[in-house]
């Protein structure tokens, strides 16, 4: 027997069963209506009740959102009981030590004062990201990374006095300079990390004139204490 995520009836039983086995957000009262596999419509109706009950981003196809549901029951599966998982590393063979001192370090972060993989604070991060239009990730520490650029950006006491940048975006996607030709689905994304790369290198450069300005503005005006000075022997 094959999953097919393309066939409703599939999708539809996948989801009932992670509801059913592994997230449990609904009681079991609830999840009458989406056991309504065999009636499309119905279960349509009630499936985007349940993605707007789970938070669910915006995502467009059927593919992605599964994707999303999935990495939410394994993210809760987790949570229940961390211990569990304690012992499995990326190398074979490893101690549970190793696994161990990796936990640790994940409790440890913001000086042992918040676990990164508390319910809590992922579903802050989730809540955060989503007040400021960014794109859902898995990994939520990725997603507060990208919160975290967005405020020193946009919202810090230094970008408050920041000109706004005006004028007509530049259309890097019809430009006629064509990164990969051999595929179109390739060649945007790699236009979006060319110009981040240029954005980069921008900074960088930004950060080296400053740095110039700040030693030529100390050698400039020595400070100098004649009192030391010696003539002759």
């Amino acid at each position: 027997m094959t999953f097919n995520p393309a066939d409703p009836k599939d999708f539809a039983s996948t989801v009932l069963w992670l509801e059913d086995q592994k997230i449990r957000h609904y009681s079991i009262e609830e999840r009458e209506q989406l056991r309504n596999v065999d009636d499309p419509a119905a279960w349509e109706v009630s499936y985007l009740q349940y993605c707007a009950d789970l938070n669910m981003p915006l995502l467009e196809t059927r593919q992605e959102q599964l994707a999303w549901i999935l990495s939410h029951a394994v993210r809760l599966e987790f949570l229940d009981d961390p211990g569990q998982f304690a012992h499995i590393n990326s190398k074979q063979g490893a101690d549970k030590g190793n696994a161990k001192q990796a936990q640790k370090k994940v409790q440890t972060i913001f000086d042992g004062q918040i676990n990164v993989q508390d319910k809590v604070f992922v579903e802050g991060v989730r809540q955060l990201a989503s007040q400021l239009n960014v794109p859902h990730h898995p990994n939520h520490l990725l997603q507060l990374e990208a919160v975290a650029r967005i405020v020193n950006e946009r919202l810090s006491p230094a970008a408050k006095g920041r000109k706004p940048i005006v004028g007509t975006p530049f259309p890097f996607d019809k430009g006629n300079d064509v990164v990969s030709s051999g595929d179109a689905a390739l060649d945007l994304p790699m236009r979006i990390l060319r110009l981040l790369q240029i954005q980069s290198l921008r900074q960088l450069q930004t950060h080296i004139n400053e740095t110039i300005v700040a030693v030529q503005n100390l050698t400039a005006n020595p400070k100098t204490d004649t009192k030391l000075g010696k003539v002759g022997r």
